[in-house]
């Protein structure tokens, strides 16, 4: 199949048309046979709106968040779907204009109303996750929004019993008032830990790590200092080992901050300069700073730890920082350069103070990696995610693919025109490959459905037509039924 790039675009930008309606519980239609075992609640979370006032977001990640709630029960499906009632998606919408920076967003007015505007919007939009009898609705540069796990009604910011207060000095108090909290949070599902970290600027910068046990609560936040300010998505976790890939994706903070550029305008990723892999032992211990390889990565597909005391990553890693908020320009950028997205194995080895890197799958882009959930560091065999069908050559991101660590195998299900999200997986141990769960928009129908695929084939079992059309989202989790519980 044979998709150009002004069909793509196009394509693109209806999928990005606004959420218009919310729904309560309603049951949807399904075609094909729902496993029996399939019992529980996907939650998905991704931008609902892309502008404000008829001025368009520069950036998806600006789009305010929009929570989708799927309940499996025996055989049916019940749907509701809700924005984050965040501070910011509140004000907006009753001013019926923009009244915050965004990460990619410039307010119009220039100069005057955004130079030294330091705070920025919260969109709540990035990742939705289920732990310590919590649902939580994500977006790196802000707290997390506590959200009701039935009714998805927003039950305002989450402060962890006060600890993600802002303690550092005057400035950073009044720009953050509450600590970022990462859209990637790394959960163990055998303990119920959840292990997070947050990024906050200022002289010095800051790294946080935060650890949340099983019942929900937080230990005080570790801090550890930067000689930089960069941009960190993901972070991995192994049994011995917290690892944060430090790309030189540096910020022109004056510019920045005086309201010239909107931070996302302002990061340059310097080529020529490999990332760096900050190693925090888990137990405590000294840390160790390593060079590593060129480029940029925004998710951690799966980490483990080895014999020898080092520890392998597979990584998607972008050879330069993708424009995304230009994303005509990203792919004419991509078809010059072939500069897609790569699923590689990032080797780190501490003793010998060095990093090695090898391809997975050369000739297809891969995105939003999944594995199943297990201990932290845990091997893991497959990975699953989006990308590119074999031999298209446009960075057309329209299969669910599953890659076998062990063996190389590559397998796809392409859907043509339409743009699936992430493959949520429905297993409940690393070892495990039963059913994936994605939510795809129909190019051609312009609407949206929800696939359950088989996981170690990508066969399609069963289709679930939604009643509206959601745009393409980030990220979600999926929560099994539990007889002996009730969500709240």
């Amino acid at each position: 199949m044979t998709i150009h790039r002004a069909e793509m675009l196009k394509i693109l930008a209806e999928a990005m048309t606004p959420v218009e309606r919310e729904y309560t519980d309603i049951e949807l239609s399904v075609s094909g046979t729902l496993p029996p075992a399939l019992n529980g609640v996907l939650y998905r979370n991704g931008p609902g709106h892309f502008e404000r006032g008829g001025v368009p977001y520069g950036h998806a990640f600006d789009g305010d968040g929009h929570v989708c709630r799927f309940e499996f029960v025996h055989g049916r499906v019940r749907y509701t779907n809700r924005f984050v009632r965040t501070q910011a998606f509140c004000a907006e919408e009753g001013a019926g204009r923009m009244l915050w920076r965004g990460f990619g967003t410039q307010k119009p007015g220039g100069l005057l109303a955004n130079g030294l505007r330091l705070r920025f919007k919260n969109a709540a939009n990035t990742n939705v996750i289920w732990q310590g009898r919590r649902l939580l609705a994500l977006w790196e540069g802000g707290a997390p929004h506590r959200l009701d796990p039935v009714t998805l009604a927003t039950l305002g910011e989450e402060d962890f019993a006060g600890l993600l207060r802002n303690r550092f000095d005057p400035l950073s108090r009044w720009s953050t008032p509450l600590l970022p909290f990462s859209a990637h949070p790394q959960l163990d599902a055998e303990s119920g830990e959840l292990i997070n970290f947050g990024l906050v600027l200022g002289h010095p910068s800051r790294l946080l790590l935060y650890r949340v046990d099983a019942r929900g609560m937080m230990a005080t936040p570790e801090v550890h200092q930067l000689d930089r300010f960069s941009f960190v998505h993901d972070i991995a976790v192994t049994a011995r080992w917290i690892c944060v890939l430090l790309p030189f994706a540096d910020f022109d903070i004056p510019r920045a901050l005086l309201g010239l550029k909107s931070p996302a305008a302002s990061l340059k990723l310097n080529t020529e300069r490999p990332m760096q892999a900050l190693l925090i032992p888990r137990a405590g211990g000294p840390t160790q700073l390593i060079d590593g390889v060129p480029g940029f990565v925004f998710h951690i597909a799966a980490a483990s730890d080895r014999d020898d005391g080092g520890l392998d990553l597979h990584v998607i890693r972008y050879p330069s920082f993708p424009a995304l908020g230009d994303v005509d320009g990203f792919f004419r950028e991509v078809e010059q350069t072939g500069g897609l997205p790569r699923l590689e194995r990032l080797q780190i080895d501490p003793a010998a103070n060095r990093c090695s890197l090898s391809p997975c799958s050369e000739e297809v882009g891969f995105e939003l990696p999944t594995v199943n959930p297990g201990r932290l560091g845990a091997e893991r065999r497959q990975i699953y995610g989006i990308g590119t069908p074999v031999g298209r050559r446009l960075p057309f991101f329209s299969a669910v693919q599953r890659f076998d660590m062990q063996t190389g195998e590559l397998i796809q299900q392409d859907l043509g025109a339409d743009l699936p999200g992430e493959p949520i997986p429905t297993a409940t141990r690393p070892d495990q490959e039963d059913w994936l769960l994605s939510l795809v928009y129909r190019g051609a129908e312009r609407r949206s459905d929800l696939l359950v695929l088989r996981a170690e084939d990508l066969a399609i079992q069963a289709t679930i037509e939604l009643p509206n059309a959601v745009p393409p989202g980030f990220h979600g989790c999926w929560v099994p039924a539990d007889p002996s519980e009730k969500m709240r």
